[in-house]
């Protein structure tokens, strides 16, 4: 039962109960920081504790492009893309004369794709590394170091798992799914997936080809199988660096090996076929 109780020193009257003493004003301030240091605790752990948001970095930008060139962003029609446009993850960009120079959120490494190219925009997550799955044509990778823990980056074609922490490289698909990987710096680790163990690494001026359902051929010179597909260092930086990104950069070409259809410049393996009779 509650009732009023008159102090007798101040005047004033105290709501309060039978048989319960009531708290001053001083304690109850002295409680205050303690209960908000509990409140401000465990909102902290509720945060912690919640899901990771998506990477904010997937996909890609477009730098560059040149020709005809269309994007096909997810639950979209083909369109031709702009300048500066983000490509989330699941995009689809297929050049046909036209090239497009793409930079990736992730870590601003650069692919130029070439004619005659078609490949899928992806977003890494763990055992399912690719950034980027090419199904025809070619690109030129200009991918950025990465140290540490920092998984390498790793893109797919239908017969081949590339992975490199730092490098460039040229790859191409013909129209059988076999795959053709240039290194032109750095190493790269070339697979078969499906096959366990089969993967070769391929060191600067060595190139490797891949069949479907087929290990990774031995590393051979790129000169016995590619005449002209050197890339000189300096040329390279030209091609990839910010100042050449622009128009005039991307119309110079630089270090680019001679056209060639995608769908018979890797057709054949390093290895004769029968002759037919």
């Amino acid at each position: 039962m509650l009732f009023l109780a008159e102090a007798t020193e101040t005047g004033t009257r105290i709501r309060t109960s039978h048989g319960v003493r009531v708290p001053s004003l001083g304690s109850c301030l002295a409680v205050f920081p303690l209960w908000a240091a509990l409140v401000v605790c465990a909102a902290q752990t509720q945060v912690s504790s919640s899901p990771s948001s998506p990477a904010p970095f997937a996909g890609a930008i477009i730098r560059e492009w040149r020709g005809d060139v269309h994007v096909r962003l997810p639950g979209t029609s083909l369109a031709r893309p702009q300048r500066g446009q983000v490509l989330p993850a699941g995009t689809m960009v297929e050049t046909g004369n036209g090239r497009l120079l793409l930079v990736l959120r992730t870590d601003e490494s650069e692919i130029l794709i070439q004619p005659h190219t078609r490949l899928v925009v992806k977003e890494p997550s763990p055992g399912a590394w690719n950034t980027l799955d090419v199904t025809l044509g070619r690109i030129r990778a200009y991918v950025r170091k990465r140290t540490g823990g920092t998984p390498p980056f790793q893109m797919g074609t239908p017969s081949a798992v590339i992975a490199v922490r730092g490098t460039r490289f040229d790859v191409e698909v013909n129209a059988r799914g076999v795959s053709e990987i240039d290194v032109f710096d750095g190493l790269v680790e070339v697979a078969s997936p499906g096959i366990a163990g089969a993967s070769v690494l391929v060191s600067p001026g060595f190139s490797t080809r891949v069949g479907i359902g087929k290990p990774p051929e031995t590393p051979v010179p790129t000169r016995e199988i590619r005449p002209g597909a050197d890339m000189p260092g300096a040329i390279a930086q030209e091609e990839f660096s910010r100042e050449y990104a622009g128009q005039a950069g991307f119309e110079r070409e630089l270090g680019e090996r001679p056209d060639s259809e995608p769908g018979e410049a890797v057709g054949e393996s390093r290895e004769s076929e029968p002759e037919k009779h």
